[in-house]
């Protein structure tokens, strides 16, 4: 990335990171203003494409200068290049990904020749800042009014990038005789990172540097030093602070606590307006406002970064997987691994021909809704959202962590979108839209996982056979199925119930699948279910088989499920009588029902004819005799 660095002008000493084109000024309604008098109101366009920074002179009346050669055409810009705008300087910084500040900073250190003497100096402990002498009233009214002053002045910044920079405006206020003021963060010296440099009036900032024994000492000691040449001859010659002429300096650790979080240090080079040790009091109380103000800007430049890069996360991988790479547990770099899961795809059936008499905005609108309701149920069982193909969604469990419940959780997040869509459907009626029918596939083993492309486009995704047939299972489901394989049953391990379907020819597939239509499943003591039923021309939907061994359904206004009995509906068991249920209650509605009626119904048998037992109903048809 690229920043920008202020080397001279009001503005010197601050950093800019560019993440856009700038138009660069000193108009105020420029991206990039540069209160310049001797720059142009719209003076130079600063062209970044994500990749490249390129200066673009925009016909000002004095010129772009870069390296002090005017530009006459466009110019890429490269680290260390410095561009003119009037007098104004500013140096073009590129920094790697992850690269820390002080790599290429606005100021550097160094360090000092030979051990540098501190003896003659003034110090105060940064931690105990009460004075151990007579303080008089108007010395103390100065102080607080000007502590009252940095304070409103930090609390009105509300971007991290900010604070800096408020700091150190807010300590020149206070102490007026201030010319230069640095602000660092960090604990140890080896830590330091530049964050803001402040220069009254319109000296330059380039080429600054703070020496790294003084801050060391400071830092170790937790100790503000006043340094002026009244207390320290050998000031200018040997104890430098900055590569400047100064007169006096104050050196002062930031503390939370007992925390150092950085260092502030301020200096003139007027000898009758030198630091006093009033001004150290004043400072070293004013540095616990400052390293406050510090704490949160880097608390929240954190949670902004994190909040950044799980959002950029969760753009390409689905969001469980997002949260363990943010975590450390997994490795999204190139490549892949072997896992064991369990892989879902659902396709909405007819929906190209659904699709030809309907207008572009309505088909995003229905779909949005639909999806707005099928992923919750994926996410809602620890589920990934792999991607959207069109109309159709891939989904997977157990990687890359499994915890030998992959099967379970696929298969009740597969009951569970076909029951919401139920509700969705009685919307989509009320509103003269076509209902959508939905047909899922799930099969369980090996598949390749992993960050898959090149580097400058890739995606998590899964590949093998067991995706493959995950697949072919979908493409064969009718509408309202949940399909699964042999290997998917098996994981289930007894608790799941269905219809067994006849051997199924896949593509690619030299022996014929074994596949079973889910549409029951154990979760405690209580059976999750999705059985569309009749009563009468009524359609009933039976979603789960409480404890007490009652049901739980959903129908329409219209219907009353007691008025007849009651029918399977779907065509691998059809028209199985389960007899005439009694109504016990009426229930609330839940968010997904739509405008149906959810009630609670007692029937004589409670294994539904069997359905719910050890032994699988058998398919009587073919599958060229089921419709899809």
């Amino acid at each position: 990335m690229f920043e920008l660095v202020f080397l001279s002008g009001p503005r010197g000493g601050e950093v800019l990171p560019i993440t856009k084109t700038l138009l660069a000024g000193r108009s105020p309604e420029c991206s990039l203003e540069v209160p310049d008098p001797n720059a142009s109101r719209k003076h130079t366009h600063l062209v970044f494409d994500g990749t490249s920074l390129t200066a673009a002179d925009n016909g000002s009346s004095n010129g772009t200068f870069v390296n002090d050669v005017r530009i006459t055409a466009p110019v890429q810009l490269k680290h260390g290049d410095v561009v003119r705008l009037g007098e104004t300087r500013l140096r073009i910084q590129q920094k790697a990904q992850g690269q820390a500040l002080s790599q290429s900073s606005i100021f550097g250190f160094k360090d000092a020749s030979a051990d540098e003497d501190l003896s003659q100096s003034i110090v105060m402990s940064a931690i105990d800042v009460a004075p151990k002498r007579n303080v008089n009233a108007e010395v103390l009214s100065t102080r607080l009014a000007a502590i009252m002053r940095m304070s409103k002045a930090l609390v009105s910044i509300d971007k991290p990038e900010e604070v800096y920079q408020g700091i150190l405006e807010a300590l020149f206020e206070v102490f007026p005789q201030a010319e230069r003021g640095f602000l660092m963060h960090g604990s140890t010296a080896d830590q330091l990172e530049p964050r803001a440099l402040k220069s009254r009036g319109q000296a330059g900032t380039e080429g600054l540097v703070i020496s790294k024994s003084i801050c060391r000492k400071a830092l170790d000691s937790r100790t503000a030093f006043l340094f002026n040449d009244q207390n320290a001859s050998d000031f200018d010659q040997g104890m430098s602070i900055v590569s400047l002429r100064i007169r006096s300096a104050m050196t002062i650790p930031l503390m939370v606590g007992e925390e150092v979080t950085g260092l502030l240090q301020v200096d003139t080079g007027d000898p009758a307006r030198a630091f006093t040790l009033d001004d150290l009091e004043l400072a070293v109380s004013a540095s616990r406002i400052a390293a406050a103000a510090v704490r949160t800007a880097e608390l929240l430049k954190k949670v902004e970064s994190e909040t950044a890069t799980r959002n950029n996360l969760l753009r390409f991988l689905p969001g469980p997987l997002a949260e363990q790479v943010l975590s450390g547990s997994l490795d999204i770099a190139l490549g892949g691994k072997t896992y064991q899961g369990t892989i879902l795809f659902s396709d909405i059936i007819g929906f190209t021909r659904m699709s030809e008499g309907m207008e572009p905005s309505d088909i995003i609108g229905v779909m949005n809704e639909y999806f707005a309701r099928m992923v919750p149920c994926i996410e809602r069982e620890g589920g990934s959202v792999d991607k959207f193909i069109g109309d159709a969604i891939m989904a997977f469990w157990g990687i890359p962590f499994d915890r030998d419940d992959a099967a379970v959780n696929s298969v009740h997040a597969a009951l569970d979108m076909q029951n919401a869509l139920q509700g969705l459907n009685s919307l989509l009626r009320s509103q003269g839209k076509p209902e959508l029918q939905t047909g899922i596939g799930l099969n369980s083993g090996t598949v390749v996982a992993g960050n898959i492309g090149h580097a400058q486009r890739s995606e998590y995704t899964l590949l093998g056979d067991a995706v493959n047939t995950a697949s072919r299972i979908e493409h064969a489901a009718g509408k309202g199925q949940v399909l699964i394989s042999g290997t998917t049953f098996a994981a289930l391990k007894g608790c799941g119930f269905g219809i067994q379907m006849p051997p199924l020819h896949a593509k690619n597939k030299a022996e014929p699948l074994k596949v079973l239509s889910l549409r029951g499943l154990t979760l405690g003591d209580e059976i999750v279910l999705h059985l569309p039923l009749r009563c009468g021309d009524h359609p009933v939907i039976l979603l789960r088989r409480l404890s007490d061994r009652t049901f739980i359904a959903l129908h329409g206004a219209d219907c009353d499920p007691t008025a007849a009995p009651l029918a399977s509906a779907i065509p691998e068991w059809q028209a199985t009588d389960l007899g005439i249920a009694a109504m016990l209650s009426v229930l609330p509605v839940q968010a997904t029902d739509g405008n149906l009626i959810r009630c609670q119904l007692r029937l004589a048998d409670d294994t539904l004819a069997g359905l719910i037992g050890p032994t699988s109903p058998i398919c009587p048809v073919s599958w060229d005799e089921l419709p899809r």
